[in-house]
């Protein structure tokens, strides 16, 4: 263990070197507190024998601060001789071996608690990204070949097969439902996957109409070959003004205006004008349509273009384009 660990659980905390900064002051009980979370610390990553060999304070010549000093007797740890996977052969035998390797936890590594949890929370995510999503996983612990092996087994109830069932969607006021489920990446009736309720959720992010986008599986605990998702969204402001400045050794001080509509005409599509140097007139715009990509049967485009000079008589490095799809 490093000492940067060992004083991430600790109550008691070095104060700032620099006058400003935050003030700790010593406190006998807590530090006896934090003598007691480092032995708990070490239990919790598989060292069993660790204990606090011996501790010394002392005050500094002013008398306004104390040091202190922890020496600790770790001990050997227990480690994982091998890991066992147990009722996972629902799964495709790739993706099982392949499970095996992403573990958190390793064979020759200490019992280490977090990394067991985790482990067993890889487990139970395989398992509910290949159809499988009322599966449970439970860890088991048995002895070894010696007194500091243990065999770790991550035993599966994988439960029913399952697909999807009905989206619910709400919180949407302008943005229709069919926008909202073009960015769902399943589908009722596929096999359920919880990746796909994850990415679904990045999707709709993506679109810049929401603040808060959540997708979720319902009714997971009722053993269903059928699960339901509700999609609940909360819309954003859907016009973006950011005001800049900057300076050029052509265009010297100059000014920048950066206009979005991320719903512009419903439908999410978006549409952004930039305006820079208000006295040459000089922008430039465009729309985008999230819900499909590519150009569709009826769609059209127009496009609007000014130019403004520099200082200098020359064509400047930007001019005015306004794209307009619908």
């Amino acid at each position: 263990m490093t000492a940067a660990q060992l004083k991430s659980v600790l109550a008691t905390a070095s104060s700032s070197r620099f006058p400003w900064g935050q003030r700790h002051y010593f406190s006998r009980e807590q530090f006896e507190a934090d003598l007691k979370r480092i032995v708990a610390f070490y239990r919790d990553r598989g060292y069993p024998d660790a204990k606090v060999a011996s501790f010394d304070a002392r005050l500094s010549e002013d008398q306004k601060s104390v040091s202190l000093t922890v020496n600790i007797s770790e001990g050997d740890p227990i480690r994982a001789e091998r890991i066992e996977l147990i009722g996972f052969e629902p799964l495709p035998e790739e993706h099982r071996r392949n499970l095996e390797t992403r573990l958190p936890l390793k064979p020759g590594q200490p019992m280490d608690r977090a990394l067991m949890q985790a482990s067993r929370e890889a487990a139970l995510d395989e398992l509910k990204d290949h159809g499988y999503p009322h599966a449970s996983v439970r860890l088991g612990d048995d002895p070894g070949s010696s007194d500091r092996l243990r065999v770790l087994s991550l035993q599966a109830d994988s439960g029913p097969l399952a697909q999807y069932g009905p989206v619910e969607i709400s919180g949407n006021t302008s943005v229709s439902d069919d926008v909202i489920r073009r960015q769902l990446t399943f589908r009722p009736g596929e096999i359920y996957q919880q990746s796909k309720l994850q990415e679904s959720q990045r999707k709709l992010y993506q679109l810049e109409v929401f603040d808060f986008v959540n997708v979720e599986a319902l009714r997971e605990g009722e053993q269903s070959a059928e699960v339901p998702t509700r999609v609940t969204v909360t819309e954003g402001k859907h016009r973006k003004v950011n005001f800049g400045v900057g300076y050029g050794t052509e265009e010297k001080a100059r000014a920048e205006v950066d206009w979005r509509h991320v719903n512009f005409f419903g439908g999410a599509r978006s549409a952004a004008l930039l305006v820079r140097r208000p006295g040459a007139v000089l922008a430039h715009g465009r729309t985008r349509l999230h819900p499909r990509h590519g150009r569709r049967p009826g769609d059209h485009h127009a496009a609007v273009r000014a130019r403004g000079r520099s200082s200098a008589g020359r064509p400047p490095r930007d001019d005015a384009v306004v794209h307009v799809r619908e």
